[in-house]
């Protein structure tokens, strides 16, 4: 026996004379405690406590006040023992466990970090040499307080951009944007390539908000910065020639009041109001010109592209959107072309996001529209990753009053035109085609006399399964009649539910 165990088992034989009993019940556990570390000499020894103290200390570890007054004295010992014993396993199991979770951490904290910039915290990976979500992709910085009119984005839309960002000054820095100060690109004429991913975007949204800074702006230094940025963004042009001309008149106005070059000018002369200058209502009438010359004026004919906008039912607060490209295009099997819309109102600058379509998907409805109201739609195409044309087109939406007005006779012709559309299409399909589509139809003309879909359903429905239809979507349907055909409810509601964002 270890001679540690020895004084403490000596110890403890003497604390089991007077000197136990003025120990409190605390004491008692701890001296039960290191006797453990012995189990066979514990035992022995405990034989030398009084019953009394033995059941005081055995309800103090177990927590229970039960009746021991049947248990022998052996018994009350060995149910101690086996409490403490149990305890100090499972503390010792507790601490290993929470050592192992403190070496996991460390571990993961080795393998990921996060970006150091509070307002993002996105989650790093060891081989990541910045931060891809906040970071300019250029000089892997990040600005605390960012300025989005700064910095230049690869345009948000998956698989055909990378959505990272770099800053504008980076950019105006790199032979990779095609936009570089001292050797501008022919080729990015009006645009500037990613330099992550080598997308071509235009770089008129960003020139835009430089326009609108210098307009808004009260600060000499923010409308010369500013003015500069958009004499660089358009540097060399063939394309946009009015919108540089326009910014390099307001530059030289600015030039000729502050005596020298906006790039070069001294701190005195950049502080001030601009409303002390005598040349800011012309300036500022210039930038105005400017932005609305990119508004009014048509896209360059290089940029002008076949893509045919159409729109059927326009009604006060939503309307259909048709695209398409073409014969030459459309007729090629497998030439797949993407488009990318935006909208805005025509009283409105910025546009928004409609929708994405992939031909020959090219129906899209626009909800949500305000009555009696113009709006501006711009449809971007790409076959692959190249954006091959840029459309503009405006429309108007019907005022409510007209909506309500709107004879049901007229609504009926459209209904019959549609059907006979479908018609026309049962008879120049094949065979096999045309047996699936008139049992269709019957279907369809069942559920709409049973009041189970409405008749817009069924002829957009038909339209649809005529003349878009691929083999796939007609067997699929084709599935869900014979399936369902007993159960009309349940038909129509599938197919409610599948097919009415489709058609």
């Amino acid at each position: 026996m270890r001679s540690g165990v020895v004084s403490l088992l000596d110890k403890c034989r003497y604390a089991a004379g007077d000197s136990l009993k003025r120990k409190n019940i605390e004491e008692k556990r701890q001296l039960v405690h290191e006797l453990c570390i012995d189990s066979d000499s514990a035992f022995e020894t405990l034989k030398k406590w009084d019953r009394e103290e033995l059941v005081q200390v055995l309800c103090a570890e177990s927590g229970e006040k039960g009746n021991n007054s049947k248990w022998s004295k052996d018994q009350i010992i060995n149910k101690l023992l086996k409490v403490v014993t149990e305890k100090k396993d499972s503390s010792t199991t507790t601490e290993w466990n929470s050592k192992r979770q403190r070496s996991n951490v460390k571990t993961k904290d080795k393998a990921t970090s996060n970006c150091k910039n509070l307002a993002c915290q996105a989650v790093l990976r060891r081989e990541d040499m910045f931060c891809k979500r906040c970071s300019c992709w250029i000089c892997g910085n990040y600005d605390g307080n960012k300025d989005p009119s700064l910095w230049l984005t690869c345009d948000s839309n998956p698989p055909f951009s990378c959505g990272f960002s770099c800053h504008l000054d980076c950019a105006l820095k790199s032979d990779k944007s095609g936009i570089k100060e001292d050797e501008p690109s022919h080729d990015a004429d009006g645009c500037f390539y990613c330099v992550s991913c080598g997308k071509r975007n235009s770089l008129l949204e960003c020139w835009k908000k430089q326009l609108l800074i210098a307009t808004e702006t009260m600060s000499v230094e923010v409308l010369c910065s500013r003015l500069v940025l958009a004499q660089k963004l358009l540097k060399g042009t063939e394309k946009y020639t009015k919108l540089s001309e326009t910014v390099e008149e307001a530059v030289k106005c600015l030039e000729t009041e502050l005596c020298g070059s906006l790039t070069d000018l001294s701190s005195t002369n950049r502080r001030g109001n601009v409303n002390r200058l005598a040349s800011a209502p012309k300036v500022k009438a210039l930038c105005s010109s400017a932005l609305e010359s990119l508004l009014d004026d048509p896209l360059p004919v290089e940029m002008q592209g076949s893509t045919k906008i159409r729109f059927e039912d326009v009604d006060a607060t939503s309307l259909t959107l048709i695209l398409g490209g073409s014969e030459e295009e459309t007729s090629s099997p497998g030439n797949f072309i993407h488009y990318r819309v935006l909208h805005r109102k025509g009283s409105e600058k910025d546009y928004t996001e409609t929708c994405a379509l992939m031909s020959p998907e090219t129906r899209f409805v626009v909800s949500g529209l305000t009555p009696d109201t113009e709006y501006c739609f711009k449809v971007f195409s790409f076959r692959g990753i190249k954006e091959t044309s840029v459309e503009e087109t405006k429309v108007s939406t019907k005022t409510s009053q007209e909506e309500e007005d709107e004879p049901t006779s007229g609504t009926q012709e459209k209904q019959l035109a549609l059907k006979e559309t479908v018609l026309e299409e049962v008879v120049s399909v094949s065979n096999g085609k045309s047996f699936e589509l008139e049992d269709c139809v019957r279907v369809l003309r069942q559920l709409e006399l049973s009041g189970y879909v409405e008749t817009n359903f069924r002829l957009k429905f038909l339209t649809w399964y005529g003349l878009h239809a691929n083999a796939d979507k007609r067997n699929f349907v084709k599935a869900l009649v014979n399936e369902m055909d007993k159960h009309p409810t349940a038909l129509a509601e599938q197919l409610i539910q599948t097919f009415s964002n489709l058609i």
